[in-house]
């Protein structure tokens, strides 16, 4: 009877446990792509800024978890803000990754290489050497995770050991502690430099 039951189990578990095999390969595929693109439609010194803006913001909408990104960096202030304001702060703070890194990519060349993908607790941890044609090699860690739609979306980029999430929050908290507007002013803030970008 003991041994029945666990037969059981196993038959319950094991598609999940192929379904995460199977996209660990898929995971690899994802980033590597991404990276591609951002070569091709973003590098591209032959395409306009405009073009490289709206490639980028293409890109990083269809690629990322632009809510859970905005609630994780905004940290303890998202509960304290009406839905109002934080759809407010959603759009802003999507221009202002935009405008701050779409720029920084004009003219890059290198590969994106997929070394090994994990899967870890529903999430997948990537891990990708950035082969810059002319500097060292970055490491790069991408956690993501699949939803229901059955595609890809990135949670974080961890770059040579450094969250980008968590050195963005501890930035933004920064400016909402020393800002008289609080959460309302980063806004204004993050407008003011995609405005200006």
């Amino acid at each position: 009877m003991h041994f029945k039951k666990l037969f059981l189990l196993l038959l319950l578990f094991y598609p999940v446990i192929s379904h995460s095999d199977e996209n660990i390969g898929k995971s690899k595929v994802f980033v590597e792509k991404l990276g591609k693109q951002v070569v091709e439609k973003v590098s591209n010194t032959e395409i306009t800024e405009q073009e490289r803006h709206n490639n980028f913001k293409t890109l990083y909408l269809s690629s990322f978890d632009n809510y859970y990104i905005s609630r994780f960096v905004l940290g303890r202030y998202w509960k304290t803000i009406d839905k109002g304001i934080q759809k407010q702060f959603v759009d802003s703070f999507n221009n202002y990754i935009v405008a701050t890194y779409a720029p920084k990519f004009k003219g890059w060349e290198g590969t994106f290489k997929a070394v090994e993908s994990l899967f870890e607790n529903n999430y997948y941890n990537v891990k990708m050497d950035i082969l810059n044609k002319d500097g060292p090699t970055l490491k790069m860690m991408w956690k993501m995770y699949i939803n229901k739609n059955k595609e890809f979306k990135i949670l974080d980029v961890n770059i040579d050991g450094v969250s980008m999430l968590v050195t963005q929050r501890a930035e933004f908290l920064s400016v909402i502690k020393n800002h008289p507007n609080g959460v309302k002013g980063l806004i204004d803030a993050m407008n003011k430099k995609t405005a200006g970008s």
